[in-house]
C-alpha cells in the first residue's frame, strides 16, 4: 500500500482537531485509513504506523524543542502541555464504585507507558541529521502500532501536542 500524502496530511489535521474536542468518535474517524474498515490488516498497520510517525514529526516541528534535546526536556514539555500523569488515587476517586485500586494502578502505569512512547516518538523528529536515531523510538513505534489501546491513546496525545508550540529545549 502506498500512503497517499494528501490523505495522511488530512488525517493529521483531523486527529489534531478531534483531539482538541475530546470527541472519541471523531478521533476514531480521523485515524481510519482512507478505505475505512475494509482496509486489509497489513495495509491498516502500515497506515497507522505512517500516521504515528507523521504526527510525531508534526509535533516535533511545531514545538520549540531543540534538535537533539534530552528525553527529560521532551517529557517535561509533554507534562506542561497535557498536565501531570494521573495517579491511582485520583483515578479511583473519579469513580470509586466502578474503579478498584488494581484497575487504577494499572491505568496509571499504562498512562506512564504511553507518555514514554510519545516522548520516544517525538524525539525521532528531534534527532539531529548527524545523530543515530534512538532505538527507543523504533521500539515505541512498534509497540504503539501493534497495540490498539496504546495506538489511539498515543495518537490522541500527539494530536493535543501538535497544536501547542510552547516547547522548550
Amino acid at each position: 500500500m502506498t500512503i497517499n500524502r494528501a490523505a495522511l496530511d488530512s488525517a493529521v489535521k483531523a486527529v489534531v482537531a478531534a483531539a482538541h474536542t475530546d470527541d472519541p468518535g471523531a478521533l476514531y474517524q480521523a485515524v481510519m485509513p482512507p478505505a475505512g474498515t475494509s482496509t486489509p490488516p497489513a495495509e491498516a498497520a502500515n497506515w497507522f504506523g505512517s500516521l504515528l510517525i507523521h504526527l510525531a514529526l508534526t509535533v516535533a516541528d511545531a514545538s520549540m524543542l531543540e534538535e537533539g534535546c534530552p528525553r527529560e526536556a521532551v517529557s517535561g514539555w509533554i507534562t506542561e502541555v497535557l498536565g501531570p500523569p494521573p495517579n491511582p488515587a485520583l483515578l479511583r476517586a473519579a469513580d470509586p464504585g466502578r474503579i478498584d485500586h488494581n484497575e487504577a494502578v494499572r491505568a496509571a502505569a499504562d498512562h506512564t507507558r504511553y507518555h514514554e512512547y510519545a516522548v520516544d516518538l517525538i524525539r525521532i523528529g528531534l534527532t539531529a541529521p548527524d545523530q543515530e536515531p534512538d532505538e527507543r523510538g523504533v521500539d515505541a513505534h512498534c509497540a504503539v502500532t501493534n497495540d490498539k489501546t496504546a495506538r489511539i491513546t498515543v495518537i490522541a496525545m500527539l494530536g493535543r501536542l501538535a497544536a501547542d508550540p510552547g516547547g522548550r529545549g
